[in-house]
């Protein structure tokens, strides 16, 4: 069983997630919490809500000694950024993992670096977060009920094993998949549903923005998702685009029925497609209150 208390945990970007991991790696009472951010003006934040007992804005510092390390920036610059921590001093069997979105460029670019310094990596995946980023809107319980995949480098090893033990003492929910069934996987469940809602904002606002003043909770709530930092969107997008293509044409596709059903006057063809979605959904939420 994951002992937190003999634990050195080093996260890198305290943003919404890494902050989030140091409210529950502090409640949890591991035994060292390290910080690594661009920033001092971040670390300074860290520091006053008493997250961190040590910190800096160099990455190799802050990796030694750590048994758990995990880069919490965006994708894109996590290569780099492994490059800087790879041979740093860390506890014997330290782990290195991440908690990007995209799993095939981690795997890729980012593993190899740790790989061939001899370290043992395990991509990671929490489905976790929020419309609003960064340490102001970062908490405790942020992972709690949530599932998270792991995209081990290799087989065997005691990355997955110690980081299944520490997702599950943050409340998650372990599952295990190569990283192109994660990237083809969370195409469809998270990528894809912030495409529709950037879709849904563009087509009912644009036009006529004034008709929003009227809406009622479903513009609000099909539409949350939008209001995500459109930087970081952007390079999920296009980070997984081979895997969101196929779900963004099957988007269209099902958005094409529906425009036939109504040129056509087709009530039974809408019906059917209406009543599908309806049964999909139930499925996975059969305790919601507007199940059917």
């Amino acid at each position: 069983m994951l002992r937190p208390a003999a634990l050195t945990l080093a996260v890198f970007g305290p943003g919404l997630l890494g902050g989030s991991l140091l409210h529950d790696a502090r409640a949890l009472n591991f035994k060292s919490l390290r910080v690594w951010a661009r920033r001092e003006e971040s670390l300074g934040e860290v520091q006053s809500l008493g997250l961190a007992d040590f910190t800096s804005t160099r990455a190799a510092e802050v990796a030694e000694g750590a048994d758990l390390l995990v880069l919490c920036v965006p994708v894109g610059g996590m290569k780099s950024l492994a490059q800087q921590i790879a041979g740093a001093t860390t506890a014997p069997g330290a782990v290195f993992t991440d908690v990007g979105s995209v799993k095939g460029l981690v795997m890729g670019e980012v593993a190899p670096v740790f790989t061939a310094a001899g370290a043992e990596f395990c991509g990671s995946h929490p489905m976790a977060g929020s419309d609003k980023g960064g340490l102001a809107n970062a908490r405790a319980g942020l992972y709690q009920n949530a599932a998270c995949i792991l995209t081990p480098a290799a087989i065997g090893g005691d990355a997955p094993a110690l980081l299944h033990g520490f997702w599950r003492l943050l409340g998650s929910r372990t599952h295990v998949m190569d990283a192109a069934t994660h990237d083809t996987a969370v195409a469809r469940i998270s990528h894809l549903p912030h495409v529709a809602a950037v879709i849904t904002a563009l087509a009912a606002m644009r036009p006529e923005p004034g008709y929003a003043a009227f809406a009622a909770g479903g513009l609000r709530d099909t539409t949350r998702v939008a209001n995500g930092d459109p930087s970081m969107w952007c390079e999920i997008l296009m980070e997984n685009r081979e895997s969101i293509l196929p779900a963004l044409r099957d988007l269209a596709a099902c958005n094409a029925h529906i425009i036939e059903s109504l040129e056509t006057g087709d009530a039974a063809a809408l019906n059917a497609l209406l009543s599908e979605a309806r049964a999909l959904r139930a499925s996975r939420y059969p305790d919601s209150p507007d199940a059917p």
